[in-house]
């Protein structure tokens, strides 16, 4: 029987990620991202918490804490293929687990960001079922089109159809 290791330890902030078709990268969170495939937009600050117990860590912590946010109306775009798992022919994944870098992995952890991705893998998943079609063979703009539908926020959706 094969076991699954966890963290040891209670409150960490970081968990497993999943590698994507497309990776969000803190240059995106920089470049308020467009892309042609985006699932939602969000703009939430980098949130990385200091990783030791030093003067350091902590004086690093609140530089980035302090300049890695957004003014008001400024956003990033979430691609599609940072919620599709590279290697896997059936799934889906949404919330923290999304495929990015630590310091976006900070930004997307945020509960409105897990509803984005969420609603967004739903949607996919509900396309894919009615296709019967696999995740990475679906149309984005059927998924984007969906998802406005639903509410969802996507300017660029239009513009990038």
């Amino acid at each position: 029987m094969e076991l699954v290791a966890t963290g040891s330890l209670l409150g960490i902030r970081e968990s497993r990620r999943i590698i994507g078709e497309e990776t969000m990268l803190l240059e995106h969170f920089h470049a308020r991202a467009v892309f042609p495939n985006e699932i939602g937009r969000y703009a939430y600050l980098v949130d990385i918490h200091a990783g030791a117990a030093t003067r350091e860590a902590y004086e690093k912590f609140h530089q980035e804490h302090s300049t890695l946010r957004y003014s008001k109306g400024e956003s990033y775009g979430i691609p599609y293929g940072a919620i599709v798992p590279k290697g896997l022919s059936n799934a889906l994944m949404a919330g923290r687990c999304l495929s990015a870098d630590r310091a976006m992995q900070s930004s997307m952890r945020v509960m409105p960001g897990c509803y984005i991705t969420g609603q967004a893998a739903g949607t996919a998943a509900a396309l894919a079922a009615e296709q019967g079609k696999r995740p990475w063979d679906l149309d984005v703009r059927q998924i984007q089109q969906r998802l406005i539908g639903l509410g969802a926020y996507l300017p660029n959706a239009a513009a990038i159809s």
